[in-house]
């Protein structure tokens, strides 16, 4: 029944993918409710992960240019890198016209999306803005601070996010590999902001209950349970031919006149 309902409201396709991936039904609905438990405990590490790296950008980026408005630099530059750039920033300005909400610096660099943040990393930009975004990771060790290095985790930190806040499958991504990375990139902007997140990270516990579950032996069919249930009751004087035998209204719901 829960098989049935999962595959009628959350589609075929996508329960598929699970089954695929285990032996029978039961166990494919089990680890889909693995796979919402890991996806759950990832969404602070992105929450602390996307917002600091986002204000470190506009902390670096308003000291680099002398102004929180920054992004304001970038427009009619004549650099089409910037210019895309800027035209984002425009989107974002008028979702929140739309919205009614005052066009703050805070306001537009809480709006932009993460992918927005991750793309100034990209080689057309980073180019010209190497100074400022490098900053933002301070405390990365010198052997790591290159910006291929730094695009590299947050490109694969941003898919991450993406598979999770979508909910697609994760059980079989490196997940260890992944949340390790991405907590690495927090400490890099500051080790306290890691430190902190470490005490509250359920990554960790979700993963572990995952593994024990997905490598545990399959659990007894129906039947040897219930094989297992009647020896239990003749092992305590209570067999099978001792119990009253039902009565067929009980079975047939009809009156016995």
């Amino acid at each position: 029944m829960v098989w049935q309902t999962l595959e009628a409201k959350l589609s075929t396709p996508r329960m598929s993918r699970y089954l695929k991936g285990n032996r029978n039904k039961d166990r494919a609905a089990e680890a889909y409710v693995h796979n919402m438990k890991i996806a759950e405990s990832l969404v602070s590490v992105f929450h602390v992960l996307e917002v600091a790296v986002r204000n470190g950008i506009q902390k670096e980026m308003a000291l680099e240019y002398g102004r929180d408005d920054w992004y304001e630099e970038w427009n009619g530059t004549g650099n089409a890198n910037f210019q895309k750039l800027y035209d984002k920033i425009s989107e974002a300005k008028n979702e929140l016209r739309n919205r009614r909400v005052e066009l703050t610096p805070d306001n537009i660099v809480a709006e932009l999306s993460f992918g927005f943040w991750t793309s100034l990393f990209n080689r057309a930009t980073i180019i010209n803005l190497s100074k400022p975004l490098m900053r933002v990771f301070y405390f990365c060790p010198k052997s790591m601070r290159q910006p291929d290095n730094i695009r590299t985790r947050l490109n694969k930190g941003r898919d991450l996010r993406n598979r999770c806040f979508h909910h697609e499958p994760l059980l079989w991504q490196p997940l260890y590999e992944l949340h390790r990375d991405v907590s690495e990139v927090i400490k890099w902007i500051e080790p306290g902001l890691h430190a902190w997140i470490k005490i509250h990270d359920r990554v960790p516990a979700t993963l572990g209950d995952w593994i024990k579950w997905r490598d545990s032996p399959e659990p007894a069919h129906a039947e040897s349970v219930l094989s297992a249930t009647n020896e239990q009751r003749v092992s305590n004087g209570i067999s099978k031919s001792a119990c009253p035998a039902a009565n067929p209204a009980q079975v047939t719901g009809q009156r016995q006149d």
